[in-house]
């Protein structure tokens, strides 16, 4: 009964491309010998895999749990084959970079100007995809650096943290609270408010601020980025509180900032392998963060201030 990778090949080849035909394309093989050995294939297990009407096949309830078995190898493998591909194709030259969105629309664009004042030879690369995803994709990829909301302890990996100021208020302009200088909990009372996802940290860091103040705000939408949560301030959807780097990006723009009485520090967490050949590269990028950071944050706070 057991199956060789062959045939494992087949059968997910059709059950993915969802025709023989297609499957053999994409095997390099013929339409004959793959319903060939989809026929072995069934033998070999006793029962039927696919129902066949004509040259149509559709999968039958056993192939759909078998497939679900299947993909989890196969998902096994697609991680070692990228990883290998990443290593294989990552030059001298390359800094690879895995970070959330809202670092790499403001912070990284900066350090890296800066690093390129120097001209060095590197060619930066920025991979970036929401937390959850993001921390699969430093298991699972070769990166230089990786840049996080919250710290999370790896094996052979250094850490640290960077702080960037407190997280800040953003309004529409002509907003009635956009007159105040500074906004306690109780000034959002029943506002409609822009929330972060369910899996962001600062979104339960805020829920806990809301909830020790006992301030109900009215949920107008959510979203996953600070730069989406701009966005719909600006078209009038609501209020929010949001990072300070993303904040200090769109200074001018088309939304207000106001502090908040209530200090939420905000912190990127820094991750590096511990054992690399770029180590003096990513000390020399963790510099650089450290100093736009420093730099964001008081321009942010003057435009506080004005």
């Amino acid at each position: 009964m057991k199956l060789n990778q062959r045939q494992i090949d087949v059968f997910n080849a059709v059950m993915v491309n969802k025709s023989v035909t297609a499957a053999a394309i994409r095997l390099g093989s013929s339409q004959p010998t793959l319903s060939r050995e989809i026929r072995e294939i069934e033998q070999r297990l006793g029962f039927e895999l696919f129902q066949r009407f004509g040259k149509r096949l559709t999968p039958t309830e056993q192939a759909v749990l078998l497939h679900e078995v299947v993909l989890r190898s196969f998902v096994g493998m697609d991680e070692i084959n990228r990883a290998a591909t990443a290593i294989r194709t990552r030059s001298a030259a390359n800094f690879r970079i895995a970070t959330i969105p809202a670092y790499a629309e403001s912070i990284i664009p900066r350090a890296i100007q800066c690093l390129l004042r120097a001209r060095p030879p590197v060619h930066f690369s920025i991979h970036s995809h929401e937390e959850p995803s993001l921390r699969h994709e430093m298991t699972t990829q070769v990166f230089d650096l990786g840049l996080t909301e919250s710290l999370a302890e790896r094996e052979g990996a250094a850490s640290e943290t960077i702080v960037a100021g407190d997280m800040v208020c953003v309004l529409p302009h002509g907003h009635r609270l956009a007159g105040q200088r500074e906004l306690a909990p109780t000034d959002f009372t029943g506002q409609p408010f822009i929330y972060f996802g369910q899996n962001d940290p600062y979104r339960h860091k805020l829920d806990e601020v809301f909830q020790s103040a006992d301030v109900a705000r009215d949920y107008a939408a959510e979203t996953t980025t600070a730069t989406s949560v701009c966005a719909m301030v600006a078209a009038g959807v609501g209020i929010s509180v949001i990072n300070p780097l993303t904040a200090a990006s769109h200074t001018g723009r088309n939304v207000v900032f106001r502090r908040l009485s209530v200090s939420v520090p905000y912190l990127l967490s820094v991750w590096r392998p511990a054992r690399s050949t770029r180590t003096a590269q990513a000390k020399k990028f963790v510099t650089a963060l450290r100093d736009v950071a420093a730099d964001m944050s008081a321009g942010l706070q003057q435009a506080l201030d004005a």
